[in-house]
């Protein structure tokens, strides 16, 4: 209910406002000393029928009128609160924030002046914080409905996280700034919700937002090169003998079988050789089985990717193939057929079916990741990068019924997911992996297996070996834009041969005679393509 002043209260109330004022805590930050230009801020002269003034929450401000007043309306006294010394001269202090408007009318009843008051948090402590912690920074701090915006612009983005946890401790307080707000809670409650409005007076108090529009000033960007370098070495050994004796005595024959399956695995060739003869009476055949088999694999990926600071970045290049992904059954569906009387005379029958599902998958160089520049050549990097291919090693088939069955295949991936930090143009190894498999059979006939020398005759032996080799490597760079003349491109100098040089020459590219350099020879290390001549 709007309250109304006589000036002679309004007087007796002053030494009370006063008082109170002089005890409450309002500063964010240390408190400074009171300058010029903050002491005419606390004096606002009304000079217009209407104005609006800006009121920190539990601060005062001095109103000058242009004539005497007689009486002071207050629209809302829990919000704002007005006292009076002389005819001319108002004392308004906020003691809620919100909104309300102070009257003022003369001892003929005409209106003086009508002032517009929003009570709000005073950000000149949290002004004073950003500059003294935050001294590079041009940042401009606004209370918009007991929310705190932040505009302007600093150096880096550390800056910019600093000045919202400065503008987070403004909005949360601490101990003892929250419970001032829940006195203030309990000292303006009314009713029978007050007792509910104290107990969740601390909750209430957290929920002001910041809303960050703080521009860097000149963001840097990060170019990042990861190298996923791989080798791997095999080695396979098969050799087994398969034989068979025979013999005949008064009629009845007699024989002995050896077929000696490889423990690792079929044969892996069908290289060999073969022996039968006779003996007597006794009849032998012989198979020998052997291979020997050496092998090497490497991969070599280093993709590169430039982002902003602090914006994530995405780079894949690859294929998919489309693999099962089960099945869906759906049973037989009957649906009765009725005639005009409501009986049954048939059903319509949906046939039963079977939907084989499939999925995508993706395969090839991925690189992801956002880098953050903590300050002069410090990155901080968030990386996420895999290389895979699909491989055939353990093939093996979905039945589908009658229908044909689905071959499927593996995927080979590396996979490396971290966080570091690292200078710019410095080198990492986030990952590694040395990889040493043996594996070794050896099968046969028992006891005959086991004969020296005559025994190998009935067993096999199975041996196989793998080594992994595997690094990845990440270098980041701070980097500009340059000019298109000063970039290279992998076709730069490259032209198709002729159809004779191609025939008769066996070219795929030309070559234009041969480059002249005073540099001495020797190997020469740096980044290289892969166009040769």
């Amino acid at each position: 209910m709007p309250t109304l002043f006589r000036l002679p209260a309004l007087k007796n109330a002053l030494r009370n406002a006063v008082v109170g004022l002089a005890a409450a805590s309002t500063g964010f930050a240390p408190v400074l000393p009171v300058t010029p230009a903050a002491a005419e801020q606390a004096v606002v002269n009304v000079s217009r029928a209407e104005q609006t003034i800006k009121l920190g929450l539990n601060k005062s401000k001095v109103i000058v009128l242009s004539a005497d007043a007689h009486d002071i309306l207050v629209a809302n006294p829990a919000v704002a609160d007005a006292v009076t010394r002389d005819a001319r001269r108002i004392y308004v202090f906020g003691k809620q924030i919100g909104q309300t408007n102070v009257v003022v009318f003369d001892a003929r009843g005409r209106q003086i002046a009508a002032i517009d008051i929003q009570i709000e948090r005073d950000i000149t402590g949290l002004e004073a914080s950003i500059r003294k912690y935050v001294p590079d920074s041009n940042v401009n701090v606004e209370m918009i409905n007991d929310n705190v915006v932040l505009t302007g612009q600093v150096a880096t983005p550390q800056d910019a996280a600093r000045v919202e946890r400065l503008a987070n401790l403004f909005v949360t307080g601490g101990e003892g700034t929250t419970g001032q707000y829940i006195q203030s809670a309990a000292a303006t409650g009314t009713g029978e919700g007050s007792g509910a409005d104290v107990a969740f007076a601390q909750e209430d108090r957290r929920k002001s937002q910041i809303v960050n529009l703080l521009q860097i000033a000149g963001e840097d960007q990060v170019t990042l090169k990861v190298t996923v370098a791989e080798v791997q070495r095999s080695i396979v050994k098969q050799l087994g003998l398969n034989g068979s004796l025979s013999s005949a005595i008064d009629g009845m024959t007699f024989g002995v079988v050896s077929d000696n399956p490889f423990g690792l695995g079929k044969a892996l060739s069908g290289s060999g050789g073969f022996a039968n003869g006779t003996i007597g009476t006794t009849s032998i055949d012989s198979e020998l089985s052997a291979l020997d088999q050496a092998g090497v694999m490497r991969t070599l990926a280093e993709p590169s990717l430039t982002a902003i600071s602090g914006e994530k970045a995405s780079f894949k290049v690859g294929g998919e193939f489309t693999v099962s992904d089960g099945k869906t059954e759906q049973a037989e569906k009957r649906t009765p057929i009725l005639n005009a009387a409501g009986n049954i005379v048939g059903y319509d029958i949906d046939p039963a079916t079977v939907t084989y599902n499939h999925k995508d998958i993706d395969y090839g160089i991925g690189l992801d990741f956002t880098p953050v520049v903590l300050s002069a050549g410090r990155i901080n990097l968030k990386i996420r990068t895999s290389v895979s291919e699909p491989t055939f090693e353990t093939p093996f088939s979905i039945p589908r019924g009658y229908a044909p069955a689905v071959n499927t295949i593996g995927l080979r991936k590396r996979l490396a997911d971290t966080t570091v930090e690292m200078p710019s143009g410095g080198s990492l190894v986030i990952a590694g992996l040395v990889r040493d498999e043996v594996r070794q059979v050896v099968s046969g006939l028992p006891g005959l297996a086991k004969l020296p020398v005559l025994g190998s005759l009935f067993r096999s032996r199975d041996f196989q070996r793998y080594e992994t080799e595997l690094v990845v490597i990440v270098t980041p760079y701070l980097v500009r834009p340059v000019a298109r003349q000063a970039l290279a491109r992998p076709d730069d100098g490259f032209a198709l041969s002729s159809d004779g040089s191609a025939n008769f020459l066996g070219r795929l590219n030309r070559v234009y005679g041969h480059m002249d350099t005073q540099l001495p020879p020797g190997r020469y290390y740096g980044a290289v393509g892969f166009i040769y001549k």
